[in-house]
Formats: C-alpha cells, structure tokens, sequence
C-alpha cells in the first residue's frame, strides 16, 4: 500500500455483516488501486467487525477502527474522516457497492483540469439483493432542467443549487468524492443531523458556488430494504422533520451569502416554512417513536429557525388561498 493513498474509503459499519462482505469486496476489486479502507464499527453486536478485521489481516489497504460505544451514525462517520490520510474522501454505506470503476471515474474527474470542490457520480437503486431496477430518483430534477445525467456536468454550486429542492437530493451520499481537506474544514458532517446530514452537507457544498461535476457513470449500487436506517428515518417521522428544518436553515445561509432566490426557491422556502408550521403545531405527537434525545434536539432546532421574509411568506399564503379555492370549484 502507498504511503500516502491518494483516496480514502471511509465504510461506516453497525451491525451490517449480511451485507459487510459484499461492499468490502466491491472496494477490492476497484480499478483504481491507490487506495485506503477505514472501516469504523459503531460497537456492532453482530460479527461486522470480525468480518472487517478478516479482510484487514488479507488486504493491507483496508483497517479498522472500533468504537466502545455506540456513537450513533454522523459521528461515526466522523470519526472515520479523522482517520483518513488520502487527498480525496468518499463514503460508502456498508450494505451498498461500488461498481469497478467509480473510484477512477471520480479521481478522473476530480484531479482534471476544472478540478471541482466535489464530484458526484450516478447511483442506480437496487433491491435487497442488489439488483438493479432504477436509476436514483435524484436524477429527475436534472431532467426537469433539461440537464441529462448521462452527459457529465460541471457548474458552480449555486447552478445546482435550486435543483436540490424536489424532496430528494440530487445525487446519494456514497456518490461523492470530497478532497478530504476542504471537507474537514468543512467540519465533516452535522453530527446534529440523523440520516438528513447527507442532504444537509450537499447543500452546504452547493452555498459555496464553487465548481461542481457529474460524472455520469452510474457507480453506485443504493440497497433499498426493510429495515435499514433510511426505512426507519422514513418510518419513525424524522424525514419531514428534518428535511424541513434542514433546507430552510440552508435558504437562510444561501440568502444571507447573496445567493439569488428567484421564484422557484422562493416558493420553496414558503412551502417548508409551512411544512414546519405544520409539524410544530402538533407538538411532538409526530416524534413520540424516537428516542428523547433526537427529539429534543429536533424541537430545539425547530425553535431557532427564522421565518422567511415578509413577501415569501405573504406569497406563499396567496398561494395556498388561490389553491384552496380552485380545489372548491372542482
């Protein structure tokens, strides 16, 4: 192994070894070989970390760190950046894959002449087997700009930025490759976020309006199943919460940096704004299933957000007036 790999997989792992061996060996395999494995084990329970230290005693590119205590996913993907010594940073879900040639295709572009802050390449959805039956639902927000995703792509961030607003970010989380010293100045990600961190740092990236690519070689294999971390955010009421709370705190960024808002994030900011009311006004009733911890720092986070502008608001309450009123003529 280099000394120096030129790019660090970070594999954060809890519980997982069903599928641990399968992302493992789709990181061996890759074509470019310069590589380091850090696998990070959250005080799994089952044999994950068997399963890693077995393939860190066979290949002397892959390691292992292990946390006593469960720290919970953000911070353990954290912990992982800290130990990663390459020059370019990407993660890798412990039940997906990579296909042979996402490193390549990624450092390709990432070390070409427009050098982005970051590259993102395709992901195809997969069932629980890791067969293949879609491309990422992201896409469709490029298509809606008549930007195609088989064609590679490279714009400053606030060029994307307005595509992240469809209620799926653009590109998955394990598509991404970061040069891993503008992502720890970064400060990594929101250890205050759960599985909303992913969309969260996307647009952090995106505020800055530096160059971005898409390569457009579908490298990802995203397992969809019962059970994994995302079903279970989608299930226990996190996913409206934090998407809500997280993109208006990046629309405030975004327009207190100069970004232009425009009609279409204008009515976005209005449409979240409202989507919080929303959830607020209930209380916690939609949060009862998850830990109190989480829910405390939800509702916390909730109380500090700043409402949109006056005109935002005034519009998006028109709109919903107008809308009202059609639906009782039909």
């Amino acid at each position: 192994m280099s000394i120096d790999p030129l790019v660090s997989i970070i594999v954060p792992v809890f519980n997982d070894d069903a599928f641990l061996p399968i992302a493992l060996a789709s990181l061996a395999c890759q074509t470019h070989a310069n590589i380091e494995v850090v696998i990070s084990d959250d005080a799994s329970t089952d044999t994950s970390l068997a399963t890693a230290q077995s393939f860190a005693q066979r290949d002397p590119r892959f390691r292992v760190v292990a946390n006593v205590q469960n720290v919970g996913m953000t911070r353990n993907w954290n912990r992982a950046l800290r130990e990663a010594r390459g020059e370019y940073l990407v993660k890798l879900d412990s039940d997906d894959a990579f296909r042979p040639d996402t490193l390549a295709q990624l450092v390709a572009a990432m070390a070409g002449e427009k050098r982005p802050v970051v590259a993102y390449c395709r992901t195809l959805d997969c069932d629980a087997n890791l067969e293949p039956y879609s491309s990422y639902r992201g896409e469709q927000a490029m298509i809606r700009a008549r930007m195609d995703p088989m064609q590679p792509h490279c714009h400053t961030g606030h060029a994307w930025y307005a595509l992240s607003f469809d209620d799926i970010q653009i590109w998955h989380s394990n598509a991404q490759m970061h040069r891993r010293e503008t992502l720890q100045q970064m400060g990594g990600w929101d250890e205050s976020w759960g599985c909303a961190s992913d969309t969260d740092l996307i647009l952090r990236v995106l505020e800055r309006n530096e160059l971005v690519c898409h390569v457009p070689y579908a490298g990802v294999l995203y397992r969809t199943r019962p059970g994994s971390v995302s079903d279970l955010y989608r299930k226990q009421g996190w996913l409206q919460w934090e998407s809500a709370l997280v993109h208006l705190a990046s629309l405030a960024r975004y327009r207190a940096s100069g970004g232009h808002l425009g009609l279409h994030l204008s009515n976005q900011w209005s449409r979240f704004w409202n989507n919080l009311k929303q959830l607020t006004s209930a209380g916690d009733a939609g949060l009862r299933s998850l830990r109190s911890d989480v829910r405390e720092r939800l509702l916390s986070r909730a109380a500090l957000v700043q409402p949109p502008p006056v005109k935002i608001r005034a519009a998006g309450a028109l709109r919903r007036h107008l809308h009202r009123l059609r639906q009782r003529r039909s």
